[in-house]
């Protein structure tokens, strides 16, 4: 949604309603008339307070060294009971509240990056970053030029095929793991760890033997219950790498197709687990590591092919750039009529990254036909289990909500996961969302120059709206990882365009983002989903700085997903769904969720930021868990 700050000091009026919807859980909701003074900052987060109360912390624009704030507190019934302003010192904010990633309005640096040529080879490039924060935003906006490349290379010369990568940015480094190769001979037989500074400096920290020539099908930081709200760039998490036998790369030699190796690395390279494990499937697909309570747990997909190894069932599905995807756009030469020109010589001098994201090599995958679903339990240095799931086996135990005929039935193909959660119970529960291929149309590969051209600037998890998403499916596991229950719902997106603005785009481009909120008896679930209600559209003037000091004057069109929510109740004991509601009076006062901070949970109660799409009112909505 449009990144907008619409609260203000001065509360002019407000208005209140408790209500029952069908679902069986009580909502208290209160909106409020509010002003435009602080517009120009942004919501840093949401606390909680010992009296049951919350507090809203705004960040204004600031200097340097001292950052202007601006605290509302409400009481448990939503009340507003005061406003503060107050102005700290940087560093003091920094320790006070991790959501705070101020570093000045304006800085500039130089960065590594590490990828694989096309050739397979391992190099390093040096990206020059010009950074300015955006105060509506929370966050800095980047533009980065490549540099010149290096090989990557050890002390006796020995170039590196690709193993794996990990960017460290509280570091300024980047983890990294490979075989060495040379001229004459190339054993796999160990693979080196090293850690490359932003300084071009290379240190090689460790070896690692394998049993096989191997390659990463798995690459990911650990995720655990504060991934949402703590970035991984400011408090990095442990690196999870995850090898696979490669048929590529072994030929006759590759050993067994399921011997996969498990790698936890810590973010200053030091490797706090390394063993083997038989994988359930060759064609293993993990799609997170989830860490909680000292065990972590891998969830994915299957596809059963015997005697077929990882990359000769799945292909490459770690992305072979240590750049994410919006830096690896950012890496592409603008188009045009000397647009061809440019993109043959970025290639050649390597300043333009070729590599797939990981972005795109998932969207490939998604399109894939899986057998299974595969929970991996790792615990104390080994696997505890790895169960699989049967797709079939979703439809037999398939739960209908209560205004359905009946349940969707599930195939297996074209689906994408959303959210992950371990219970207080020790089950966990998977959400998953099947798409179709968008037909003809704007937004489908072929007219991004359109829009390019009309100075259309969209944004989803891909690079085209080419997807219509439609039923959403919510896994219950035992602790054991057997399915108990797939709880079905059917979304209504299909005709939520917008404001009638000819958007390139509708809600159903986007997928559902849910998750599961307990009850304190643990006896059932509330399932909150976010999705997209309406498109906006929105047209504005920037200034562009170049790397040469000049700046370019740019008018831009952008059309932004508008979030609101659906919930309802799961009762575990009976497997039994209500009816979905929408949180807020949507049809008549259109309000959507602030695009971060929009929830938090203080005992029996979770409250639910949301905001008109002109900003001129807050909505407050109470959902009590335990009704």
């Amino acid at each position: 949604m449009k990144i907008k700050t619409i609260f203000a000091v001065v509360v002019l009026a407000a208005s209140a309603k408790i209500y029952a919807q069908q679902s069986g859980i009580n909502i208290l909701e209160k909106d409020y008339e509010i002003s435009r003074k602080a517009k120009k900052g942004y919501l840093g987060g949401v606390e909680a307070k010992a009296n049951g109360g919350f507090d809203m912390v705004y960040f204004l624009p600031s200097s340097r060294k001292k950052v202007k704030i601006e605290t509302y507190s409400f009481d448990k019934d939503a009340n507003l009971t005061n406003t503060a302003k107050d102005e700290w010192e940087v560093e003091k904010v920094k320790k006070r509240w991790k959501f705070f990633n101020f570093k000045g309005d304006e800085y500039s640096t130089q960065a590594i990056s590490v990828s694989s040529n096309m050739g397979g080879k391992l190099v390093y490039k040096k990206r020059q970053i010009k950074a300015k924060y955006n105060w509506l935003a929370g966050g800095y906006v980047k533009r980065i030029k490549m540099l010149d490349k290096q090989r990557l290379a050890n002390e006796n010369g020995d170039e590196y095929l690709f193993g794996g990568a990990y960017e460290v940015e509280r570091d300024s480094a980047i983890l990294v793991m490979g075989y060495p190769v040379n001229k004459t001979s190339s054993a796999f037989a160990s693979m080196d760890l090293m850690k490359v500074s932003n300084d071009g400096v290379i240190k090689k920290l460790q070896s690692v033997t394998t049993a096989s020539p191997m390659t990463p099908i798995f690459s990911k930081p650990l995720m655990d219950d504060n991934s949402r709200e703590v970035d991984n760039d400011d408090f990095p998490r442990d690196w999870v790498l995850i090898l696979a036998p490669s048929k590529v790369l072994g030929g006759k030699n590759a050993g067994s197709p399921v011997q996969f190796n498990y790698l936890r690395i810590s973010p200053e390279g030091q490797i706090k687990e390394n063993f083997t494990f038989n994988s359930p499937s060759s064609g293993y697909r993990i799609l997170n590591a989830y860490e909680k309570d000292g065990t972590v747990t891998l969830y994915g997909m299957g596809i059963k092919k015997e005697g077929k190894f990882n990359d000769e069932v799945l292909g490459m599905t770690v992305s072979p750039s240590s750049m994410d995807s919006e830096e690896i756009a950012s890496t592409k030469s603008a188009g045009g009529m000397f647009g061809s020109i440019n993109k043959l010589s970025g290639m050649i001098s390597g300043k333009e990254e070729m590599m797939p994201s990981q972005v795109a090599l998932d969207n490939q995958l998604d399109e894939k036909k899986y057998d299974d679903f595969i929970i991996t339990r790792i615990q104390n240095g080994a696997v505890n289990f790895a169960k699989t799931t049967p797709m079939a086996e979703l439809n037999q135990k398939a739960v209908a909500g209560a205004d359905m005929k009946k349940a969707l039935e599930f195939d297996g193909k074209k689906f994408v996961t959303n959210n992950f959660q371990i219970l207080s119970d020790g089950s966990m529960v998977l959400c998953v969302q099947d798409y179709k291929p968008q037909g003809k149309g704007f937004g489908l590969p072929g007219s991004k120059m359109l829009n390019t051209l009309a100075g259309i600037s969209t944004s989803r998890s891909g690079t085209q709206y080419d997807r219509i998403y439609k039923g959403l499916y919510m896994l219950h596991f035992s602790k054991d990882g057997s399915l108990i229950r797939n709880y079905t719902v059917q979304l209504d997106q299909k005709n939520k365009k917008g404001f009638f603005n000819n958007s390139p785009m509708t809600a159903d481009n986007f997928p559902a983002t849910s998750y599961i909120i307990e009850s304190k008896d643990g006896k059932s679930l509330n399932w909150v989903m976010e999705m997209v209600k309406a498109i906006d559209k929105d047209t504005s003037s920037s200034s562009t700085m170049n790397f040469d000091g000049s700046s370019t004057s740019t008018t831009t069109t952008s059309y932004s997903p508008f979030y609101s929510i659906e919930y309802g109740k799961l009762d575990l004991a009976n497997g039994k769904s209500s009816e979905f509601r929408t949180l807020g009076d949507l049809e008549k006062k259109k309000y959507y969720l602030y695009d971060k901070h929009n929830r938090i949970q203080i005992g029996d109660y979770t409250y639910f930021f949301s905001e008109t799409p002109s900003g001129d009112r807050l909505l407050v909505s109470r959902m009590n868990i335990n009704d």
